[in-house]
């Protein structure tokens, strides 16, 4: 990971340990999954484990805010255990409602949410509770959730009314995957990214030695690196993928491969 890429970041968290370290509940802005894994590290190299927790208004978040703890609620383990110390609403949920006449993606929330003049960082996940995706629910800060409340009232082309939502515990989104399955010669990374891709083997290494391939958010280079599931993969230009399981061999010596695209 180059440190580079996020300097402003860390300086953010940085200066949220502060406050924690004189006794305030420091929160940061939404993390995507990838920056949530080089905060955790930054956090640990800093001295700070067991201090911090993230949160992103369900059990299955991908995007979500880290909590950095002060002294007199190290102990929380999950945000319920933090909920009374909070005086704002740093994750809040609206439910967004089209008309029915035409589905709309995430791209289509997501863009239009945007094109209000919000910063992505302010928001969490946008999911849906069914597959259809008639309504969507966007997790998002407390304030920002006002002004959303207010301000939303096309998605798309479609017309939309928002609400507040009311997130249970077992709160748990339709997630959209299509399931992938192959054979490969070997559990390399090249070999894994052309089945995934639909590649030959000498443009997937050229993919991986390109810096286009991402396993666990860190930049993999090495054509050769054998994997072990399950994991993550994301490819630039093709998407991202859960490898669940490579292994038991065919007759013809390849492996199976058991794998997720993210849709």
């Amino acid at each position: 990971m180059m440190r580079e890429e996020f300097e402003v970041l860390f300086a953010r968290i940085d200066d949220i340990c502060r406050r924690a370290e004189r006794g305030e509940l420091g929160v940061s802005c939404f993390l995507s999954p990838r920056e949530q894994f080089f905060v955790e590290k930054f956090l640990l190299q800093r001295g700070m484990s067991g201090r911090y927790l993230f949160w992103g208004g369900y059990g299955d978040a991908e995007r979500r805010r880290a909590f950095i703890l002060p002294d007199y609620i190290v102990s929380c383990e999950e945000f319920s255990d933090i909920e009374p110390y909070v005086d704002s609403q740093p994750v809040c949920a609206v439910r967004i409602r089209g008309s029915g006449y035409r589905k709309l993606t995430h791209r289509d929330y997501l863009g239009s949410v945007l094109g209000l003049g919000i910063e992505r960082d302010t928001l969490g996940d946008i999911v849906f509770e069914d597959t259809q995706r008639e309504e969507a629910v966007l997790f998002c800060d407390g304030v920002i959730s006002d002004f959303i409340l207010d301000e939303l009232k096309k998605v798309a082309s479609d017309t939309v009314r928002v609400e507040r939502a009311e997130i249970s515990r077992d709160f748990a989104p339709k997630r959209s995957f299509a399931h992938i399955s192959d054979t490969v010669a070997s559990a390399r990374v090249d070999c894994i990214v052309a089945a995934l891709c639909s590649l030959s083997r000498e443009k997937a290494s050229q993919t991986v030695t390109g810096g286009l391939v991402e396993v666990n958010f860190e930049c993999e280079t090495r054509p050769d690196r054998t994997l072990a599931a399950p994991c993550l993969i994301s490819v630039r230009g093709y998407g991202k993928f859960r490898i669940n399981a490579v292994s038991e061999q065919t007759r013809r010596g390849r492996l199976r491969l058991d794998a997720d695209k993210y849709i």
